[in-house]
């Protein structure tokens, strides 16, 4: 799956470890995200995601409205 996780943890100069920690998500969950090494992702810790990163959640999945 497609996303901008990372690109957008970037942009708020956050580290993995700090994403983690906010998200309740693991560093390695996070990683695999965003390398796309997974697209298996709870509803709820892409919502908490978006929130916490401040975009929408259709914009940090590239889903298509």
């Amino acid at each position: 799956m497609k996303n901008k996780v990372g690109e957008y943890r970037c942009k708020y100069n956050m580290s993995i470890s700090e994403l983690s920690k906010r998200s309740g998500m693991s560093s390695t969950a996070i990683s695999n995200l965003e390398n796309e090494h997974t697209s298996d992702i709870l509803l709820s810790h892409a919502i908490t995601l978006s929130h916490i990163l401040q975009v929408d959640l259709y914009e940090l999945f590239c889903i298509k409205r």
